[in-house]
């Protein structure tokens, strides 16, 4: 096998690996709420905990991979992430699932900056546009993990035992990793480790706001669309499971649209449409209980909101052109700030008013996409906009 097809077929797996652990988790993050008598806002608060214990790591996480490389960084946070869903099961309170999702997020997010900064090197390596496929491989997996966990559900499989299903996927990456071919995640050494000083060039970081609410939205989606869709619409788990699939069906369908697409309109024109049809989408989805208007608006929010966060990352490397790790590491932390922010302000907010009109809220970062596309520029790939 070429070196080329080679690293590309480590990326696509652990992209794929990362969308078959959130697919599961987000089915059955409502069983194990009610297994441990959780109201949604203390598990917001949880998840945002969580959340917030892993931003150092995700800072200096440039740092790590020019280090040690995005290889050994895929490898050991793919052991963390197999070790946490193998333990997941016998989580007896919510002090103990507290600790246990500080090392999930923290190794979750270690692994989306190492892998996305392979991605990006790989694209300047090769001349090629390929991040939209490796996040549509993400979504893809993430549908399959979601349809998996409401099938087993519906045959009276323990929520607990599907939780290894995650273990067996990153046992075999973890395997893979150790004899696989990572594009080199950085080829630029820098004094002072991370390069904090990127945390504050306007071009990246007007970037980063748009992951922030491409991420923001997602996981909302992601962490409380089933459960409004069980607890508030009353409707069955493989149901329920099935429209979550359906978004994340829809978002492969259009990552892998996403490069056709922006050859034709461009990159932040793309981002302009994908952030108003996300918001059409959700709005159709929360205002009905039909299932087939449900379907469509999930459909619709996930066709949409694809684009996004791929085209970010290329506009990231393009903005400071070999320095991948750094720029993974300042869109990952910026954009997991949504992730951190949405589930306690969701929460709390569904917990005052409802699951629904809290889902409607989160569906306005759509119009913030929209409006901060419009205040970008295209960059330049060969010419750094930041020092």
């Amino acid at each position: 096998m070429s070196r080329r097809r080679q690293q590309r077929w480590i990326l696509l797996s652990s992209f794929f690996a990362f969308g078959i652990m959130f697919g599961i988790w987000q089915v059955l993050l409502e069983d194990l709420r009610l297994a441990l008598g959780l109201a949604t806002g203390p598990l917001g608060i949880g998840l945002t905990l969580g959340s917030l214990c892993s931003f150092p790591l995700m800072v200096y996480s440039g740092r790590v991979i020019g280090r040690w490389g995005a290889r050994s960084v895929a490898f050991w946070s793919s052991v963390l992430l197999g070790g946490c869903f193998l333990v997941l099961p016998f989580v007896p309170k919510f002090a103990v699932l507290l600790m246990l999702l500080v090392v999930f997020f923290a190794a979750s997010a270690i692994f989306d900056v190492g892998i996305n900064a392979a991605a990006i090197e790989y694209e300047r390596i090769w001349e090629t546009r390929f991040l939209p496929q490796l996040h549509g491989s993400f979504s893809g997996a993430a549908a399959v993990g979601a349809l998996a966990a409401g099938a087993l559900l519906s045959a009276g499989v323990p929520f607990r035992g599907i939780y290894w299903i995650v273990t067996i996927v990153y046992a075999g990456l973890a395997f893979a990793l150790l004899r696989a071919d990572f594009p080199v995640a950085e080829i630029q050494t820098h004094e002072g480790g991370a390069r904090l000083n990127l945390f504050t060039c306007r071009p990246l970081l007007a970037v980063a706001l748009l992951t922030c609410a491409a991420y923001f939205l997602e996981g909302a989606v992601e962490t409380w669309a089933v459960i409004y869709l069980r607890s508030s619409v009353a409707l069955p788990a493989f149901f329920a499971a099935g429209a979550g699939a359906v978004f994340y069906a829809a978002m492969l369908a259009g990552r892998l649209t996403t490069t056709l697409v922006v050859t034709r309109l461009g990159r932040l024109r793309v981002v302009q449409i994908a952030g108003a049809f996300s918001l059409a989408g959700l709005a159709l989805a929360l205002v009905t209980a039909l299932p087939a208007l449900i379907v469509a608006g999930f459909l619709l929010c996930g066709l949409a909101l694809a684009a996004v966060a791929p085209i970010t990352f290329s506009l990231a490397g393009d903005i400071v052109p070999g320095r991948a790790g750094d720029a993974s590491a300042v869109l990952t932390t910026i954009g997991y700030a949504g992730f951190l922010i949405g589930p306690s302000i969701l929460g709390a907010f569904a917990e005052v008013t409802s699951l629904r009109l809290a889902l409607l809220a989160a569906g306005l970062a759509g119009a913030f996409i929209s409006l901060q596309a419009t205040r970008i520029r295209e960059p330049v790939a060969s010419v750094s906009e930041c020092t």
